[in-house]
């Protein structure tokens, strides 16, 4: 009897530890999912960082000229609050989640979910700054067309 009942309880232990493994697996994945869902908002966002500038420039020449030169000084600065936040975001991006990713193999399930949780975060984040982007470049653009 007392060998069933350690027979028992090595199998229960056995598909524990399985079904642990399969929740690491299964939140690594989730980990990895929102990564590069925050990272496609980055890659949809970096290329307009050019068109700020250009607006930006376009925005500074047409107030230099302009008897009302402070809707475009501040369509200009709506442009440079965008892409310091921008800047901010990917420097912080970077030191928090791109520079620590190897760690996530080594990760437990509670750790993982940290991460996860944090990742969730970040991609509100992501989106925030990719509004506030968006919307400062249609606004230089009606005042630059």
């Amino acid at each position: 009897m007392k060998l069933i009942n350690r027979l028992a309880l090595l199998l229960s232990l056995a598909l524990l530890a399985v079904s642990c493994a399969e929740d690491t697996s299964a939140k690594k994945e989730q980990y990895e999912e929102l990564f590069h869902q925050v990272l496609d908002v980055h890659d949809e966002v970096m290329p307009k960082m050019g068109d700020i500038s250009e607006l930006s420039k376009d925005l500074k020449a047409i107030a230099d000229t302009s008897a009302t030169a402070e809707k475009y000084l501040k369509a200009e600065q709506k442009l440079q609050d965008a892409d310091k936040l921008m800047m901010d975001w990917m420097h912080s991006f970077s030191d928090e989640f791109v520079k620590n990713k190897a760690k996530v193999q080594k990760m437990n399930n509670e750790e993982l979910q940290e991460q996860i949780k944090a990742l969730q975060e970040e991609l509100g984040d992501v989106k925030a700054m990719q509004q506030a982007v968006n919307a400062s470049i249609e606004n230089a653009r009606s005042l630059t067309n």
